[in-house]
């Protein structure tokens, strides 16, 4: 949630406060991702880090350092400034929004894995709603204190807290949380590891405490990590490619692009059409040219007539910008709730091609209809369907690589993610501009590939 916070957060945010800080939209644009950019940049940094220093480590004080970079962030005054506040927020929200799954998973029996990680990616979607509800709020007011000369507060600028107010909460309630007893093991810590389990033990079951812990010792783990770094520089760079060489062998290397292939498909639509939504649906809505009109009709006509409005700076946005993103995110709780509980029967792998099939579909069936809230119903299957793949693919990564490589491998697996949401949000406004079907079909042709990849996981 605190990562979905941050980077939607944006896309209410930069329409309220481009008038403010004379903001064009290539700018809009580069602020926009700047957030991918700073975990694309860091992820392989922090999977290490996980993987030698502990999950919840990691977790804990990088949405620390998130929270105060985002409090910063409603102090910007330019976009040099704020692009420079974005990007460090998205170097340390890379490590809660990957290291969680290891984290989460490795509390979980391996026929559950999946189905937990589901159950807590719920929260992904209601912050979606958190982050429309906050903007739709504050933004109804139109007060303004003038702090220097140069830095007027506004309501957009108290948006940046309320949106990290949920990861602050989150790194505090890590305080009292435990390390991952799969990872003690791995490091060689099983009385630190059977502690964990004793404590966790005596709270599912209170009437017996720790005596009725049957469990006294650990055999050797065959996934013990010897791949500890000494203090050196070279030592740390010598123990991050031996942390990485095992990704690139047999089998591994062939789950490993597998993933990286859904990871790149999904991001794209679900990050990079995603950030698209509320300003694509927000065109349909306000189109006056009556049902009938497909939706690439009416994106380019918009288009059109915006170009006569550039020199007027207009920083409202609209009450259905709000109302369609809170459809998109309940949409997103509640659909995952569903494929959590389908989970108990079904294996990721095969929700993983349903969904894929599904969102793929949507996207070719989006250039046929012609009715505004069909519109709106496909534009969020697509972009929702492609959004629980995401969530699926980083599931089944958790599950498909060793305990000493996963958080790497999650973490390199989200790298590409990023870099593919990096892209398309910046290319797909061009794409549809230039041929705007060819866009959606494109964009489902590479979502079936990926389904057809999918068999070859185990």
């Amino acid at each position: 949630m605190a990562s979905i916070n941050e980077a939607m957060g944006m896309s209410i945010i930069l329409p309220a406060s481009r008038c403010d800080l004379d903001l064009d939209p290539g700018e809009q644009g580069m602020i926009g991702g700047a957030i991918s950019l700073g975990i694309t940049a860091s992820a392989y940094f922090w999977g290490y880090q996980a993987d030698t220093r502990g999950r919840l480590i990691v977790i804990k004080y990088a949405l620390m350092a998130a929270s105060a970079c985002s409090v910063a962030s409603s102090f910007a005054t330019d976009f040099t400034s704020l692009m420079t506040l974005r990007f460090i927020t998205g170097v340390f929200i890379s490590a809660p929004s990957a290291a969680v799954y290891a984290y989460l998973g490795e509390f979980g029996t391996a026929e559950r894995r999946t189905q937990m990680i589901s159950y807590a990616s719920i929260m992904a979607s209601f912050g979606v709603v958190y982050v429309a509800l906050m903007g739709w709020w504050m933004l109804s007011y139109d007060w303004s204190f003038a702090i220097t000369d140069s830095l007027v507060y506004k309501p957009w600028r108290l948006l940046f807290i309320l949106f990290t107010f949920p990861g602050f909460l989150a790194a505090i309630a890590y305080c009292f949380c435990p390390e991952s007893p799969k990872f003690l093991l791995t490091q060689g810590h099983p009385k630190e590891a059977l502690d964990v389990l004793r404590k966790l033990y005596s709270i599912n079951n209170k009437s017996r405490g720790f005596d009725g812990y049957e469990v006294t010792c650990f055999s050797p783990d065959s996934d013990l990590n010897q791949n500890q770094s000494g203090g050196r520089i070279l030592d740390i760079l010598k123990s991050m490619r031996n942390q990485t060489v095992p990704l690139f062998k047999l089998p591994l290397v062939l789950y490993f692009l597998v993933c990286c292939m859904h990871s790149i498909t999904d991001s794209a639509i679900y990050g990079g059409l995603g950030l698209w939504f509320p300003h694509i649906m927000n065109q349909i809505s306000s189109d006056d040219s009556g049902e009938g009109t497909l939706i690439c009709s009416i994106l380019k006509g918009n288009q059109t007539a915006n170009v006569t409005q550039l020199a007027f700076c207009n920083d409202n946005v609209e009450q259905e910008t709000f109302i369609y993103t809170i459809i998109l995110g309940c949409f997103g709780a509640s659909y995952t709730f569903v494929i959590s509980l389908a989970l108990a029967r079904f294996s990721g792998k095969t929700m993983l091609i349903f969904n894929a099939l599904l969102a793929g579909t949507a996207g070719i069936l989006l250039q046929f209809v012609a009715n505004s809230y069909l519109m709106a119903i496909l534009f969020c299957v697509e972009i929702m369907f492609a959004g629980i793949c995401v969530m699926l693919v980083n599931a089944t990564a958790v599950s498909l690589f060793p305990t000493h490589v996963r958080g790497m491998a999650v973490s390199l697996v989200k790298i590409v993610g990023r870099l593919s949401c990096f892209a398309a949000s910046s290319v797909i406004g061009l794409l549809m501009a230039q041929n705007c079907p060819l866009t959606f079909y494109l964009l489902s042709a590479v979502l079936f590939l990926s389904c057809g990849l999918t068999f070859l996981l185990k």
